[in-house]
């Protein structure tokens, strides 16, 4: 039998002011509020959850902050309008919708660098990865399409 995961936080982030709020889940109010690029999107953790990724969209970068400081340790490359992205289960490659581009464009976290940028449809939007590691999924709004990439 697995535990269930325990979370005492809810991470947000405020496109209309360029902030990430923190949410204690308790008692409901935010109880830190971080700067960040423009206009911030999509939000994840690494596995230990010593780094959260945010898609910065106006900014046109991923942005690498630590949790715990609040500080914004460095930028990725990401594409034009990142909208959201998906970490792999491998923890190093980030799978990132270019919402301007019409593209999926992969990093990898530790060199920073892009890897592959994969066209898909019109607007891509949503991101997934299948728990194995062996697919990600862009959505595109526009298209009304989902492209699966063999990672």
């Amino acid at each position: 039998m697995t535990t269930p995961a325990l979370a005492d936080e809810i991470w947000v982030t405020n496109e209309k002011d360029d902030t990430v709020s923190v949410i204690d889940i308790e008692t409901l109010e935010v109880v830190r509020t971080i700067e960040t690029g423009e206009r911030p999107r999509g939000i994840t953790f690494s596995k230990d959850y010593s780094r959260l990724y945010i898609c910065a969209s106006d900014s046109d970068t991923v942005q690498v902050m630590d949790p715990e400081t609040g500080e914004i340790l460095y930028e990725l490359p990401s594409g034009e309008d990142p909208e959201q992205f998906v970490l792999h289960p491998n923890d190093r490659h980030l799978y990132i919708a270019n919402e301007d581009d019409a593209i999926t464009t992969v990093v990898d976290t530790e060199t920073r660098e892009v890897i592959a940028q994969i066209n898909v449809g019109i607007e891509p939007e949503g991101m997934a990865v299948s728990p194995d590691g062996k697919i990600a999924i862009t959505t595109s709004e526009t298209t009304n399409m989902a492209h699966w990439i063999d990672t």
